[in-house]
């Protein structure tokens, strides 16, 4: 067997990397572990600079049309600090956040898996579902061998593509390094029915005592709901025992309707994480590139894992199809625009957490003479705006580490 490139992952990365190569007359083949896509408490949010990296990608429409899937245009700020009015008021539009994207697109991880599938099947990949024990041998001469209805098979190839996720045997068997920052809070995700209670044109990240949330709506009454609590709380919250504890956590009065909000009922796994940031810094090494989470992550508090992936789709694929051979020379672009974007995402991630001071025991009067302190100069926290517009579009002024000197030192 044959192909011009074989991903590895037929997830959002791999499956939307297929649609493009193969719209564009390559030959593409995934390989996917899951018959069947399941949740795995995975990105549903895709912010508005991932949208116009999913409208660069050709799969804009496949996004938007993946069941479930709703545009999100308010960010209200809920917090212990304020009232539900006082919140509300300090809402903000993402529907101007970037030209052309709605907003931010609330979607399920399977969901838009399987939509993406799709393209990528209709653009001409060969999608290959149920593999196993796929082996890669990377160089001047690619080839991956796997097995699929317990049969050996092996496909040579131009470029071997790692999209399997966080914890990428593809990465592992590459020999590619990973860094990783230290967690200081656990994240814990369900996937929840709330009846309709929740106004599904508004996202929120909020914060009451111990507990950090996270709320991102989906059509259909569907509801991703994340509780967030430091690595050392005596009471975290840990799988399918602790979800009448997670939903608990919601009956407080920082949100609107919250008794019902409470009273949501579980339809997906409770899964918990750590909110950290990650990176490679060579995705690409002779025969071989690793995109998505595969290729490092970014910390969850800001929802920047499907927009980073597609854009990772998109700069790698534009690399391949501007050059006739792929190697690390050639892809250097891609390498040198992965590596700035995630270091300036890590600064936006840092600049999040310390404004909004999630865990600090002096939280209460902390964050009031930092919100002070941003109101004279404004300019410190310019990298926000990197969470919802990308961060290429700032100065390198904006990511300067003295101003979470600054901050810090408020």
């Amino acid at each position: 067997m044959k192909a011009d490139v074989v991903i590895i992952g037929g997830g959002i990365g791999g499956c939307a990397l297929a649609a493009r190569l193969a719209t564009a007359g390559l030959a593409v083949t995934v390989l996917e572990r899951e018959p069947t896509y399941r949740d795995m408490v995975r990105g549903e949010a895709m912010v508005p600079w991932g949208f116009v990296e999913a409208v660069e990608l050709g799969v804009a429409d496949s996004v938007l049309e993946a069941e479930s899937a709703s545009v999100i245009t308010r960010m209200i700020p809920y917090d212990e600090t304020l009232t539900v009015e006082q919140a509300q008021q300090r809402s903000s539009d993402l529907s101007k956040a970037v030209p052309g994207s709605p907003g931010v697109i609330g979607v399920g991880h399977p969901e838009l898996r399987e939509a993406l599938a799709t393209a990528a099947v209709k653009a001409g990949a060969t999608v290959i579902r149920g593999v196993r024990r796929s082996a890669v041998v990377p160089g001047d001469s690619p080839q991956v061998t796997f097995e699929l209805d317990d049969q050996e098979q092996t496909i040579e190839c131009r470029l071997i593509v790692g999209a399997d996720g966080k914890f990428s045997t593809t990465r592992s068997a590459l020999g590619i390094s990973m860094f990783t920052n230290e967690a200081r809070v656990k994240l814990t995700g369900m996937l929840v029915d709330d009846g309709g209670t929740w106004d599904r044109r508004v996202t929120s990240i909020a914060i009451d005592g111990r507990n950090q949330y996270i709320v991102i709506p989906r059509a259909d009454n569907k509801l991703r709901l994340y509780v967030g609590r430091r690595v050392d709380d005596p009471e975290p919250l840990k799988g399918p025992a602790s979800i009448p504890d997670f939903l608990e956590s919601y009956r407080t009065p920082i949100f609107p309707d919250h008794d019902e909000l409470a009273a949501s009922t579980p339809i997906g796994p409770c899964a918990t994480f750590p909110m950290n940031d990650a990176w490679t810094e060579t995705p690409v090494i002779p025969g071989a590139a690793l995109i998505g989470d595969a290729a490092g992550w970014s910390n969850p508090v800001t929802a920047q894992g499907l927009s980073i992936t597609l854009r990772d789709a998109r700069v790698l694929s534009e690399a391949m199809l501007d050059n006739a051979e792929w190697t690390p020379e050639t892809l250097s672009g891609y390498t040198t625009e992965r590596n700035a974007r995630m270091a300036r995402l890590r600064f936006a991630s840092a600049l999040t957490d310390l404004i909004g001071g999630f865990g600090m025991t002096d939280r209460a009067t902390r964050r009031p003479r930092i919100l002070r302190m941003l109101g004279q100069r404004p300019e410190l926290a310019a990298a926000l705006t990197a969470v919802h517009s990308g961060p290429w579009h700032l100065e390198a002024d904006a990511f300067s580490p003295d101003k979470l000197t600054t901050l810090s030192l408020a």
